[in-house]
């Protein structure tokens, strides 16, 4: 009989994705065979190694991926919601027309968009085990199967917290799941594939993930190459300009065309069909203008079925002529913002007094030729690196991550965290008029609203999830009340921590500490000048700061007492 401990682990790496997702799977022990699901519902025989994020409802019945393409009808307008990751981080200001109509689909569903990333996701899980029970069979009833799903760097703890929400809503345990940031992902499995040649303990690597949605940049420090070891040199940075801003511009190109000379709305179906054409052939395969003697295409016939007979438009046979030009001026604005993030992180390296060996480009956006062009020609020397498979990278990486460890020693934080709390009174320091109030307990006044920071100036340095942050905490409550904490976690952009609760104090979730469990007579029990009785409990809070997400374990007297709730 196979026991607990002997239980083999299948490490499951999820993509979610703002236009595809992707699926990869590998067993702890073999890290060097990762497969990637490339066989989708609704996809007949083609194989690709992702699927579109693309879903719809029948009533409750969700239709995802490629199945989307079939119960598409030509004549009628269709309520697909696309781009529905980019809903769940509310911080973020994105211009993505299709995930903006998402929103008031979702809305006349009466869901939420946690919920809808959900029941995706939950597709996604479904499909991936039926793949992995037709591939082990009951063998896989044996295995211990831990998932690992990943978000964009730039996103807020909310965010995250929301991707946890729809990974349970999908049937994936909490206990067995993990975040992953998609630029650490996509560089763990970057690094590797370059790293034999070209890697050396000491370099910096600019990792530039370009996505479907999001672009993420984060540069690593080489520490060590046997095994790869490697650090955040400085903050990365990120914005919402990836490849879909590409497929809007072009959706707005062949409008303003058709519906300039024709006078009439441009039909979906026509619209669908000329995306299509897009992003399987111009979009994948574009490398910016001709160089002298390059024989290339001077321009593309785009399929817009149902539209012929209108004057002055290059129209031959239901296909509508765009020029090279014309594709160049729907490729630069967004080149031009990924080539300022990726020269602010040069900026940045160079302030933290090290230098860039090599920009690494991942991602589907990140395969672009014209995108490696552009960087190659302001790179100053520094080589421009496109490894294979760079629209997999993440998935693989984070299965790698799930077989390897933790290879990332060092983040940079992004911000600073902090509990608010309440401290005594000092009559000689402080005002009289600063939120005052009594504790009946001690009898002493206290003031509120002060911020005990985890990360106090530590905003844009190194911490390590090696070295969790405690945190001292005491608590008066009286015999016989509740065991149950609850404390504010709030964060703040400032350079400096605040030390009081400012305008640049933001609440960021309520933490949940429960120290019922914990027997009472290990308490300090006191009696106060009018004889009530109460309990002095001092407790720590520990948080540890991860890939992608904060944990935080509460702990008495040293002993670990369970991992402290959180709520958004």
């Amino acid at each position: 009989m196979t026991t607990l401990e002997e239980r083999p682990k299948l490490i499951v790496g999820v993509d979610f994705g703002t236009t595809f997702s992707g699926v990869a799977w590998g067993l702890e022990d073999c890290p060097d065979d990762i497969e990637l699901i490339q066989t989708w519902p609704g996809g007949g025989n083609t194989t690709s190694q992702k699927v579109p994020t693309i879903c719809s409802y029948d009533n409750e019945r969700m239709k995802w991926g490629y199945q989307t393409d079939q119960s598409i009808h030509p004549g009628k307008h269709q309520r697909l919601i696309q781009g529905v990751k980019l809903l769940l981080d509310e911080s973020q200001k994105f211009r993505y027309l299709p995930a903006s109509d998402s929103q008031e689909i979702i809305k006349d569903l009466n869901k939420t968009p946690v919920e809808v990333a959900g029941d995706y996701l939950g597709k996604v899980v479904a499909h991936a085990k039926d793949v992995l029970t037709r591939r082990f069979g009951t063998a896989l009833q044996t295995m211990d199967l831990e998932y690992i799903l990943t978000v964009p760097a730039v996103w807020s703890d909310k965010a995250k917290d929301y991707t946890r929400q729809a990974a349970q809503r999908a049937g994936v345990p909490l206990a067995s799941l993990r975040l992953l940031s998609e630029p650490e992902a996509a560089a763990v499995c970057a690094i590797r594939t370059i790293q034999p040649n070209t890697i050396s303990e000491g370099d910096c690597l600019i990792v530039c993930d370009a996505g479907g949605g999001t672009v993420d940049i984060i540069t690593y420090r080489v520490k060590q190459t046997n095994p790869l070891r490697f650090e955040e040199a400085t903050k990365g940075i990120g914005a919402v300009c990836g490849s879909v801003m590409l497929d809007e511009r072009f959706d707005e190109v062949i409008k303003r065309i058709i519906e300039k000379e024709s006078n009439e709305p441009l039909p979906q179906s026509t619209a669908r069909a000329a995306r299509k054409y897009w992003q399987d052939y111009i979009k994948p395969g574009y490398t910016g203008p001709l160089d002298d003697g390059e024989m290339c295409e001077l321009g593309y016939w785009i399929p817009v079925p149902g539209v012929s007979g209108i004057p002055n438009l290059e129209l031959s046979e239901g296909y509508l002529y765009l020029d090279r030009d014309q594709v160049k001026e729907i490729f630069d604005p967004i080149i031009r913002q990924i080539e300022k993030l990726v020269a602010k992180q040069r900026e940045s390296v160079k302030e933290a007094g090290f230098s860039t060996k090599a920009i690494i480009l991942v991602g589907g956006l990140g395969a672009s030729g014209y995108l490696y062009k552009r960087l190659q020609a302001a790179s100053d020397g520094i080589q421009i690196l496109q490894p294979p498979n760079a629209w997999s990278a993440v998935v693989r990486g984070t299965v790698i991550r799930g077989q390897e460890g933790n290879q990332v020693e060092s983040r940079v934080a992004r911000c600073n965290y902090g509990v608010q709390m309440r401290v005594t009174f000092d009559p000689k320091k402080d005002r009289a008029d600063e939120h005052l109030v009594w504790c009946p307990y001690e009898e002493e006044w206290k003031l509120e609203r002060r911020v005990t920071a985890y990360l106090r100036d530590l905003k844009g340095k190194s911490v390590a999830e090696s070295e969790p942050i405690r945190m001292n905490f005491y608590r008066v409550v009286g015999v016989g009340q509740s065991l149950v904490f609850h404390d504010n976690l709030a964060f703040s952009h400032a350079n400096t921590a605040p030390k009081v609760t400012d305008s640049s104090v933001t609440k960021l979730c309520e933490l949940e500490a429960n120290l019922s469990r914990i027997p009472k007579e290990l308490f300090t029990k006191k009696t106060n000048s009018r004889g009530k009785q109460f309990y002095h409990v001092s407790y720590d809070l520990v948080l540890t700061p991860t890939s992608a997400s904060l944990l935080f374990d509460l702990q008495f007297n040293g002993v670990s007492y369970g991992s402290v709730r959180s709520r958004y």
